[in-house]
């Protein structure tokens, strides 16, 4: 057979193989597999719930899956010398997600309007106090949520861990001031080191990492520079160096793939302080804070609000612990076609959106007692003073102070006082001594009042908002 013969033989061959490619892809089972990995997430042993194409494994199946992902892969981070690939893929799941997020999340957004009007609330602020609770957490400290609260209403830091919250607090009031440098080595050197003045860190445990895939961390430096945070060795210098790099590259706007978006690009840097140790210790704080400065860099000052990193103890959790780690464990898995972070980002921005729910709740809440307010008591009590009545709906035996009450409004002290002596005028609140400050609690024949009020509210934000699944807390 001439040369003619032998092309026409191998065509039609190809067009075989093409025929039978095409009637794989269109398969049920598979065209069901490639529908799932796009609009939720599909692990490696979700295979085992489908009824696979006959003739095929579970490996034979997912490396085809993946092969076709990967053509539409965004790589991270874009480094020459990294040792494998490390990819996701913007499904039509994570794009509506990261969407959705991003248009709630910004200024102009009815919830942003709302924090900016509502800011001071004990049901908004409650919001940063379990931010950092899940923070501590994650770095294996375990913080009581009753002296976290007293923390952040001003209560006097008697250990290392109180000064340390205490901290957290004081540059997470700053982070509008902050947000307007540009993210360099300086920068998240300053949120570190500011955050353990005055503690004795040898007091805290110490996290321990997840064990990660040897070719997942980044490439050592080859040059190392002089850094004023205090390293045990040149190799960790080396590490620190590379690490804080790949922030800041993260963190520059502008220059990133059109599909990596402000969200991805807040997830991604996350990633780094959670699974490596950017800096000697609390990595996970210095991440939380530098997430609350990007958020607002970019725009999107709701994700300050959010608590960040899943927490099983939420009984509305949109997975249970064992599915978390399953994400986990497909992520820093390489079954041959790289690390495929999808899921990742996928249940994150999950974990976030489901976080603007419970935030929207509280504000909706917040809303309707302020209405109650208004229709008790008398109109000329400003915002201000308002969010104190409802601190009291909240807990009606609390101790209020008039520091926290300056610190979250950012008004004079003077201003701040005032707020008090008026409401202790009218007879709202009754005013005790703390060595040379005023402390205030609710007047007594207040409280009955406050405590009907409460839950009045609480039963019609119940009522109203019951249909979404979220609880009021």
């Amino acid at each position: 057979m001439g040369p003619y013969g032998k092309g026409r033989g191998m065509a039609k061959g190809a067009s075989l193989a093409v025929d039978e490619l095409v009637r794989f892809m269109c398969h049920p089972v598979f065209y069901e597999l490639r529908t799932a990995v796009d609009v939720g997430i599909l692990l490696f042993e979700d295979l085992d719930g489908f009824s696979l194409p006959e003739g095929y494994s579970k490996d034979d199946i997912w490396r085809i899956l993946t092969a076709i992902r990967k053509q539409a892969a965004v790589f991270i981070p874009e480094d020459p010398e990294r040792e494998a690939d490390m990819w996701m893929v913007t499904t039509s799941s994570l794009s509506f997600n990261t969407e959705m997020l991003e248009v709630r999340s910004k200024t102009d957004s009815s919830l942003g309007r709302s924090l900016c009007e509502m800011q001071g609330s004990p049901f908004v602020t409650r919001f940063i106090e379990r931010t950092l609770i899940g923070g501590l957490r994650a770095e294996g400290i375990e913080a009581g949520e009753d002296r976290v609260h007293e923390l952040f209403s001003g209560a006097t830091p008697a250990t290392s861990l109180d000064r340390l919250v205490a901290n957290y607090f004081r540059l997470s009031n700053e982070c509008d001031s902050l947000a307007r440098r540009e993210v360099t080595h300086g920068l998240i050197e300053t949120l570190y080191y500011e955050l353990v003045e005055g503690v004795n860190v040898d007091e805290l445990p110490e996290r321990v990492l997840a064990p990660l895939d040897p070719r997942l961390p980044p490439p050592h430096s080859q040059s190392v520079e002089d850094h004023s945070v205090t390293f045990e060795n040149a190799q960790a210098r080396e590490r620190t160096q590379v690490l804080m790099d790949l922030v800041c590259a993260r963190a520059r706007e502008g220059g990133d793939d059109m599909r990596f978006g402000p969200v991805l690009r807040i997830l991604n840097i996350s990633w780094f302080f959670r699974y490596f140790n950017v800096l000697p210790r609390l990595n996970v704080l210095v991440g939380l804070l530098l997430r609350n400065i990007l958020a607002l860099k970019w725009d999107l000052p709701v994700l300050c609000w959010l608590p960040e990193g899943f927490d099983p103890a939420l009984e509305d959790a949109p997975v249970d612990a064992a599915r978390y780690r399953a994400v986990f464990e497909h992520w820093s898995t390489d079954y041959g076609f790289g690390f495929d972070f999808t899921p990742y980002f996928e249940l994150n921005v999950r974990l976030y959106l489901r976080e603007l729910e419970r935030l929207a709740v509280s504000i909706t809440y917040l809303e309707q007692l302020n209405e109650q307010i208004e229709r008790i008591f008398e109109s000329h009590i400003n915002a201000r003073q308002k969010s104190i009545l409802a601190a009291l709906c909240r807990e009606p035996g609390a101790i209020l102070r008039i520091a926290p009450h300056q610190r979250t409004f950012r008004i004079a002290y003077g201003t701040a006082r005032a707020d008090f002596l008026g409401l202790e005028r009218e007879g709202y609140l009754v005013r005790e001594q703390e060595g040379r400050a005023f402390a205030f609690r609710a007047h007594p024949k207040l409280q009955e009042k406050i405590v009907q009020l409460g839950a009045a509210v609480v039963d019609s934000a119940e009522a109203t908002l019951g249909a979404s699944g979220v609880v009021v807390s």
